[in-house]
């Protein structure tokens, strides 16, 4: 699929696209986020809670909603969710299936960690060099 063309291929809502690097994905790339993106409500919800290792209160939270909806949601629930639900739980998912967000990830997360350390070593000279009382 040429998302790059307009054309009905690049306003199908069903393809995901993840706003912040739709842009900046190489096909190779949206190829990977389609394929690993889950189809319909249950199986993202689903997904969420396998990545989130199964903690229904974790993704509610997340979501803006109850655990008892997340469990029901993923069980097949009869009734839909609802439209800011809908939205809410794609952004989630594209977050995490997004390989440019995951690839943000890593990197805030070492630029993170880099930062931990230098203070962390910053600190130890000054509680070396204070007098005991």
């Amino acid at each position: 699929m040429n998302t790059s063309s307009p054309g009905p291929a690049r306003n199908n809502r069903k393809a995901p696209r993840c706003e912040r690097h739709d842009a900046f994905l190489h096909p190779e790339e949206q190829a990977e986020l389609a394929a690993r993106f889950p189809s319909g409500h249950q199986a993202q919800m689903a997904f969420l809670l396998a990545a989130y290792t199964r903690n229904a209160s974790v993704v509610a939270a997340l979501l803006g909603t109850r655990a008892r909806t997340v469990r029901r949601h993923c069980r097949g629930w009869s009734l839909p969710p609802g439209p800011r639900l809908r939205r809410v739980l794609r952004r989630r998912v594209l977050d995490l299936v997004c390989p440019r967000c995951l690839s943000d990830r890593a990197v805030e997360e070492a630029r993170r960690a880099k930062r931990d350390a230098r203070r962390a070593a910053h600190r130890i000279p000054r509680e070396q060099d204070r007098p005991h009382r």
